[in-house]
Protein backbone atom coordinates (compact mmCIF):
# COMPACT_ATOMS: atom_id res chain seq x y z
CA UNK A 1 0.00 0.00 0.00
CA UNK A 2 1.46 3.39 -1.31
CA UNK A 3 0.85 6.38 2.02
CA UNK A 4 1.32 9.82 0.50
CA UNK A 5 -1.01 11.70 2.95
CA UNK A 6 -0.06 12.12 6.60
CA UNK A 7 -2.68 13.53 9.33
CA UNK A 8 -1.17 15.96 11.78
CA UNK A 9 -2.57 17.47 15.00
CA UNK A 10 -0.49 20.12 17.09
CA UNK A 11 -2.13 21.62 20.42
CA UNK A 12 -1.22 25.41 22.17
CA UNK A 13 0.69 24.52 25.30
CA UNK A 14 -1.78 26.46 26.96
CA UNK A 15 -5.38 25.69 27.35
CA UNK A 16 -6.42 29.70 27.31
CA UNK A 17 -4.51 30.38 24.15
CA UNK A 18 -7.27 31.07 22.28
CA UNK A 19 -8.96 33.83 24.44
CA UNK A 20 -5.74 35.02 26.16
CA UNK A 21 -3.15 35.15 23.71
CA UNK A 22 0.13 37.19 24.29
CA UNK A 23 1.56 39.68 21.40
CA UNK A 24 4.44 36.99 21.01
CA UNK A 25 2.26 34.59 20.74
CA UNK A 26 0.34 36.39 17.62
CA UNK A 27 4.06 36.83 16.29
CA UNK A 28 4.34 33.09 15.93
CA UNK A 29 1.46 32.15 14.85
CA UNK A 30 1.28 34.79 12.07
CA UNK A 31 5.01 33.14 11.18
CA UNK A 32 3.27 29.77 11.22
CA UNK A 33 0.51 30.70 8.41
CA UNK A 34 2.82 31.87 6.82
CA UNK A 35 4.97 29.02 7.12
CA UNK A 36 1.62 26.55 5.81
CA UNK A 37 1.40 28.82 3.18
CA UNK A 38 4.65 28.22 1.81
CA UNK A 39 3.90 24.54 2.26
CA UNK A 40 0.31 25.12 0.65
CA UNK A 41 1.96 26.78 -2.47
CA UNK A 42 4.66 23.58 -2.69
CA UNK A 43 2.22 21.25 -2.64
CA UNK A 44 3.09 19.82 0.58
CA UNK A 45 0.13 20.49 2.14
CA UNK A 46 -3.51 19.56 1.73
CA UNK A 47 -5.58 21.64 4.27
CA UNK A 48 -4.60 23.30 7.29
CA UNK A 49 -7.01 24.89 10.15
CA UNK A 50 -7.87 25.36 13.62
CA UNK A 51 -11.07 23.52 15.60
CA UNK A 52 -13.21 26.55 16.61
CA UNK A 53 -13.80 25.56 20.51
CA UNK A 54 -11.88 28.06 23.12
CA UNK A 55 -11.67 24.95 26.04
CA UNK A 56 -9.45 22.20 23.98
CA UNK A 57 -8.17 23.85 20.99
CA UNK A 58 -5.72 21.92 18.52
CA UNK A 59 -4.82 22.20 14.71
CA UNK A 60 -5.75 19.89 12.00
CA UNK A 61 -2.76 19.58 9.15
CA UNK A 62 -3.32 16.75 6.32
CA UNK A 63 0.09 16.84 4.78
CA UNK A 64 1.53 15.27 1.18
CA UNK A 65 4.93 13.89 1.38
CA UNK A 66 6.97 10.51 0.69
CA UNK A 67 6.93 9.19 4.66
CA UNK A 68 6.29 9.69 8.07
CA UNK A 69 9.83 11.29 9.00
CA UNK A 70 9.22 13.87 6.11
CA UNK A 71 5.82 14.79 7.92
CA UNK A 72 7.06 14.69 11.63
CA UNK A 73 9.86 16.69 9.84
CA UNK A 74 7.86 19.66 8.38
CA UNK A 75 5.40 19.66 11.36
CA UNK A 76 8.67 20.07 13.87
CA UNK A 77 10.03 22.90 11.94
CA UNK A 78 6.72 24.54 12.62
CA UNK A 79 7.11 27.56 13.40
CA UNK A 80 4.66 27.14 16.75
CA UNK A 81 6.11 23.87 17.27
CA UNK A 82 9.62 25.06 17.13
CA UNK A 83 8.60 27.89 19.35
CA UNK A 84 7.48 25.83 21.89
CA UNK A 85 4.05 27.95 21.84
CA UNK A 86 2.19 24.24 20.50
CA UNK A 87 2.76 20.59 20.60
CA UNK A 88 3.04 18.30 17.84
CA UNK A 89 0.55 15.78 19.42
CA UNK A 90 0.24 13.14 16.28
CA UNK A 91 1.58 12.16 12.91
CA UNK A 92 0.07 9.27 11.26
CA UNK A 93 -0.30 7.68 7.69
CA UNK A 94 -3.74 9.13 6.31
CA UNK A 95 -6.20 7.70 2.95
CA UNK A 96 -7.56 10.68 1.42
CA UNK A 97 -10.65 8.65 0.80
CA UNK A 98 -12.85 11.15 -0.22
CA UNK A 99 -11.99 15.38 -1.32
CA UNK A 100 -13.96 18.02 -2.93
CA UNK A 101 -11.27 20.89 -4.13
CA UNK A 102 -12.41 24.33 -4.36
CA UNK A 103 -13.50 25.43 -7.95
CA UNK A 104 -12.30 28.75 -8.97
Amino acid sequence: MVVDHYLAIIKPVREDFMTNSTEEDDKIMGEHFVYLKKLLASGELILAGPALNNDKPFGLVILKCDSIEKAREIMTNDPSVKSGIQNLKLVEPFRLSLYNPPTK
